[in-house]
């Protein structure tokens, strides 16, 4: 299944800022050319924003992760890596950099009086809204999981070098977090008929 995401204009812009701004990568001893940058970021942009847009559940944080990431990468030494690599890179700064907001918004969650008023339901009437809610019901790294496997179509390999896994658990633990999305699912009416 792959997700269209329109990258707003001025994400764009930003990036190709980031890609022209080179006095960063020179300051921090970046070998990668403004040239092969470009190119990189623009065969990688697209399908990244959308990755954290549909993690993040929000255009203006997906925004920012998105540009920390790539600021992220432009301060390490992407020349040495090959093009796979750099990908996994991108994608494994991109979901640290969620996990991380993640860890920060259930702590504030936790101790906001906020949340003692606040309840968050689904609207039936917006099916994408409503699986958008439930897929945030996994853990962050089951999401990912299921979102590089089956969206962003990486393999095995490519998975546990972005998650940081090995390569073996990867097969067990994308088996588990498709059981616990059909679990979600059927508990909200989504899953197949009962016989």
């Amino acid at each position: 299944m792959r997700f269209s995401i329109a990258i707003p204009l001025e994400v764009i812009q930003k990036g190709e800022a980031i890609a022209q701004g080179s006095a960063v990568a020179e300051r921090m001893g970046n070998r990668m050319d403004q040239d092969p940058f470009q190119a990189f970021y623009q065969e990688t942009a697209t399908k990244l924003w959308a990755y954290i847009r549909r993690a993040a559940s929000d255009a203006t944080l997906a925004d920012d992760i998105f540009q920390e990431t790539f600021l992220r990468f432009l301060r390490t030494s992407p020349a040495r890596l090959d093009e796979r690599q750099q990908r996994a890179y991108l994608y494994r700064t991109a979901t640290s950099l969620l996990v991380d907001h993640w860890r920060r918004v259930k702590r504030e969650r936790q101790w906001g009086i906020k949340s003692f008023f606040e309840e968050r339901t689904p609207h039936p009437s917006h099916l994408a809204q409503d699986i958008a809610h439930l897929f945030a019901q996994l853990k962050p790294q089951q999401q990912a999981l299921l979102w590089l496997a089956y969206v962003e179509g990486f393999d095995h390999r490519e998975i546990a070098s972005t998650l940081q896994l090995r390569e073996k658990s990867v097969r067990v633990l994308l088996y588990r977090a498709r059981k616990r999305m059909a679990g979600i699912l059927t508990t909200h009416g989504f899953g197949p008929p009962e016989v």
